[in-house]
């Protein structure tokens, strides 16, 4: 997954309302993690007033960030490491996964577990998901295309279930009017708000949620003694 993406990532994601929401739910908080942090774009919001260390499951993809950060001469260290397996060096104030990471994962109880462990108490977990409105009924077994300079993708959804499988296929020029085909294959997995909220909350968070149909939002705290 993302051995593709990752160098055309930047071209299409346009900047989502997920970064402004993570940098507001940890105003005033100290040293954080961004998990599944892909390019790097929350990771260098969030640097602005925080010390972050940037970590995704992607070689690729943390190879884009870096050399992001790299030019623009911020210091955000980077960590190969999947979400479910995640171990800080040190506690953390905060946890970010922004942008359908938790999608992304199986069992998320999992990631919230070690995001848990991880936290000091009082810290938070800020995430969001694509809905399973938005999985099932707007991406779900439709097909989207676009071009922007000069490269154009085609992105079929398949819903499976439980889950939907897509498939980005990339045309990329080259010389002589000829292009280069390059396919990515991944897996969203279609998690409801309800059992979000019922993991967090058996893992000892207290949760506040902020549901836009299409994406919901969570921050997840540590309680406290």
């Amino acid at each position: 997954m993302y051995e593709v993406i990752a160098q055309y990532y930047d071209l299409f994601m346009d900047d989502g309302e997920w970064i402004k929401f993570a940098v507001d739910a940890v105003k005033g908080k100290g040293r954080g993690a961004d998990v599944g942090c892909g390019s790097g774009a929350v990771s260098i919001a969030l640097s602005a007033e925080h010390d972050i260390v940037a970590i995704d499951a992607s070689a690729d993809m943390l190879r884009i960030a870096s050399d992001k950060f790299m030019r623009m001469g911020l210091r955000i260290p980077t960590v190969l490491q999947k979400a479910e397996a995640l171990k800080l060096s040190f506690k953390a104030e905060f946890i970010t996964a922004m942008c359908d990471v938790v999608n992304y994962l199986h069992s998320p109880s999992k990631f919230f577990k070690a995001a848990y462990d991880n936290l000091k108490e009082g810290g938070v977990l800020v995430f969001d998901i694509s809905s399973e409105h938005k999985l099932k009924n707007v991406l779900g077994n439709n097909v989207y295309t676009e071009t922007r300079n000069d490269i154009t993708y085609i992105w079929e959804n398949n819903l499976r279930g439980n889950r939907v499988e897509m498939a980005l296929t990339f045309f990329i020029p080259e010389v002589h009017g000829l292009y280069k085909k390059a396919v990515d294959v991944q897996t969203q997995y279609i998690h409801k708000s309800k059992d979000i909220e019922d993991a967090l909350t058996e893992c000892g968070f207290k949760v506040k949620k902020t549901d836009k149909m299409d994406r919901i939002y969570f921050v997840a705290e540590k309680a406290g003694g």
